[in-house]
């Protein structure tokens, strides 16, 4: 199922309006036979999978979208560096199984 949210809505929106976190709460999603796809601003989907996490859901199973900081596009500036992965070649799309713990530093 997909849950669509935002800060600020126009007239023309007719889904939830505020937080995502505050969604995550709302809507309480279970893991099993599940997966998360999480995009936006590097800080809310720290928090995001932060949440997820409480929730149950593993991080094999948990995907991000890191293009944020990509500049060059072919791993030869550095701007995207994620420990030894760079964004922009070895992704956008990764799982928390990936960079869970490198992500803090992406932020």
């Amino acid at each position: 199922m997909l849950h669509l949210t935002v800060d600020q809505a126009d007239p023309a929106w007719d889904h939830n309006v505020g937080l995502i976190t505050d969604l995550l709460k709302k809507v309480n999603p279970s893991p099993k036979n599940a997966i998360s796809v999480t995009c936006g601003p590097p800080v809310m989907i720290h928090f995001v999978t932060q949440m997820l996490a409480e929730m149950g859901f593993l991080p094999q199973d948990c995907y991000v979208t890191l293009e944020a900081r990509m500049h060059c596009g072919l791993g030869k500036c550095g701007r995207c560096n994620l420990g030894e992965k760079f964004v922009c070649v070895d992704g956008p799309v990764f799982s928390m199984l990936e960079v869970g713990n490198m992500l803090e530093t992406y932020l």
